[in-house]
């Protein structure tokens, strides 16, 4: 008898220690329990590295889809007092010890008349607890059973430790070898293409299903769009709403990882796994997380090997999830830096448009000097100027300010400045070509856009200088006789404003070497600071210093103030000068 046993033992001990992956070589722990101890079934519960806690990891026997997973808490039950005390037990009556852990029979449906359980121990730490219940044939179990049990358990810790450290290191290199597919299609990808179009394919090959899918929920409308699949049946759809995509729904809201067995024996869910087509009744689902927020579910189903999803499956998919949320960082990383080179590029062509729009001031008309300087608060902006050349001795000068700045200012600055140019084919006289050029400019505005503009017609031959202003803030004339500085300023709202606005004319004579000085808000802005009143004085001295040097110098020396000031680098305001002296 002891030479059969030892050779029994012997026949076992080279079953449990076989090369057998670790959801198999549990079977085969359990298959070789029920066969030794004639039982009606058995289980491990392994012990949760984190809460040590043991979990259902295998079960043979009884109603085991039911309890594979589930839960007893550290010292609960007689598992968990065995785990806590490192003692093997029997217990013969456990309906009437107040140890049972009756919760997992009633989930079971199950009814458990006896019960033997042994620590599976390895160098003090304790891998789990195996477990056989219901003896057949016989009313009890015994020492003798006791001792089966825990030679078992003692060469079932060892296999399990070993092939949980092989098994660790095959998921590690799983991981990374889906990290790997699933950076090279990354690689692979323009920024504007679906990432997760990429990388579904090569993950569900890697992972070894025959189907996967990634749903985005979207908070405006409730529901999850499928953002990518793979062999999803054609009845399912996008969008998804809770009712058609309950376990996502769980998934999501819940923010835990869940893996269902079977989802056939789940009443609430039989249905769903009729309409959504499923070959294997068992399938994962992992949360997300962008941010520290749930943005969607991975879906992973009908393993190739027709086998069901375990932990290890579940550490995997888990691992892909936070890749795939990288990736996905990576993606949007990646396409904001392409649209911002995009938009850059567009706004430095933008730019470059805007500065050719600008007319290119002679340095003289009719033995007038002329000179201008504009830069933008941005990289494109919605001052302007503009000169028109009606005859040999009349031509105008204009100068404008669009509200706001940037792109919106620049696109309706062309809408102004084409208005103006136009109607100035048509009426030159600051007053009629205001008026007209105010009815178009109200029409094309749109979002309470409006724009200031000073224009002036010259007379050489009169010497007649006639100006309007829409809006505009005062201009500056400074006579070179008497250096006295004259306001130029007359009534008129900004143009887009109103449909009906009336616009003042005035006029005056003017002397050779008076200088006018015609500029936007943004230069008192700057000049003073922030001041306006400040900005004006600063601008005067500058023009009276300039009386005798030209309008060349006049801008030198308002882009060296620029400089000095080093308000160059945080513009608040367009900055544009256009200077004539007669």
């Amino acid at each position: 008898m002891l030479q059969y046993d030892i050779e029994k033992f012997s026949a076992i001990n080279k079953r449990i220690n076989s090369n057998l992956k670790l959801s198999d070589l549990l079977m085969v722990i359990l298959d070789i329990t029920k066969d030794m101890l004639q039982t009606e079934g058995c289980s491990i519960l392994l012990t949760d590295p984190v809460t040590e806690d043991l979990y259902f990891y295998i079960v043979r026997g009884g109603s085991d889809s039911l309890i594979k997973g589930e839960i007893v808490p550290k010292g609960k039950g007689i598992a968990g007092h065995v785990a806590l005390t490192n003692t093997p037990v029997i217990v013969n009556d456990p309906q009437n010890d107040e140890r049972f852990y009756k919760e997992i029979d009633n989930k079971a449906h199950f009814h458990t008349r006896n019960i033997i359980c042994a620590p599976m121990v390895l160098v003090d730490r304790l891998v789990g607890v195996i477990e056989a219940v219901n003896t057949i044939g016989r009313d009890s179990f015994t020492q003798d059973d006791l001792k089966i049990l825990m030679y078992i358990a003692d060469s079932a810790a060892i296999a399990i430790t070993h092939r949980q450290l092989y098994q660790d290191l095959t998921t590690r290199l799983k991981e990374l070898e889906i990290m790997y597919e699933i950076s090279q299609a990354i690689a692979h990808s323009a920024p504007s293409e679906n990432i997760f179009s990429k990388i579904i394919q090569p993950l569900a090959s890697s992972v070894g299903v025959k189907r996967a899918s990634i749903l985005l929920y979207n908070t405006s409308t409730d529901k999850f769009s499928i953002a990518s699949s793979y062999n999803l049946p054609e009845s399912i759809n996008s969008p998804l709403s809770k009712n058609q995509a309950p376990i996502a729904y769980h998934v999501f809201t819940s923010g835990d990882p869940l893996l269902v067995n079977n989802i056939i024996a789940d009443p609430s869910l039989a249905s769903f796994a009729k309409i959504h087509e499923y070959i294997t009744p068992s399938f994962i689902s992992i949360p997300l997380r962008y941010k520290n927020t749930v943005i969607g579910v991975l879906n992973l189903a009908d393993k190739l090997d027709k086998t069901s999803f375990d932990a290890y499956d579940l550490r995997v998919a888990t691992t892909i999830a936070n890749q795939i949320v990288e990736a996905y960082q990576n993606s949007l990383y990646l396409q904001q830096t392409e649209e911002q080179r995009r938009l850059a590029q567009e706004i430095d062509i933008a730019a470059e448009i805007q500065k050719r729009i600008l007319p290119k001031i002679p340095q003289s008309i009719n033995n007038h000097h002329l000179a201008a300087f504009n830069k933008s608060a941005k990289e494109v902006g919605g001052d302007f100027y503009d000169l028109f050349q009606f005859d040999n001795e009349k031509f105008g000068l204009l100068i404008a300010d669009i509200s706001g700045k940037g792109i919106p200012a620049a696109l309706f600055m062309g809408t102004a400045r084409n208005v103006l140019r136009a109607e100035s084919r048509i009426n030159n006289q600051p007053g009629q070509l205001l008026t007209h050029a105010n009815k178009y400019i109200y029409e094309d505005s749109e979002y309470g856009m409006f724009v200031t503009v000073f224009y002036m017609l010259i007379d050489s031959h009169n010497k007649l200088l006639t100006y309007g202003s829409a809006g505009h803030n005062n201009q500056l004339l400074i006579r070179s006789k008497t250096l006295e500085t004259i306001r130029l300023n007359a009534k008129g709202v900004a143009l887009g404003i109103t449909n009906n606005a009336k616009y003042e004319e005035k006029a005056l004579f003017f002397e050779d070497g008076d200088l006018v000085v015609l500029f936007t808000d943004g230069v008192l802005d700057l000049l003073g600071i922030g001041n306006m009143d400040a900005g004006e004085k600063k601008l005067i001295e500058i023009a009276l210093q300039s009386i005798k040097k030209g309008p060349d110098f006049l801008i030198q020396r308002l882009q060296d103030n620029l400089v000095t000031q080093d308000v160059d680098k945080e513009f608040v305001d367009d900055f544009t000068v256009l200077a004539i002296q007669f």
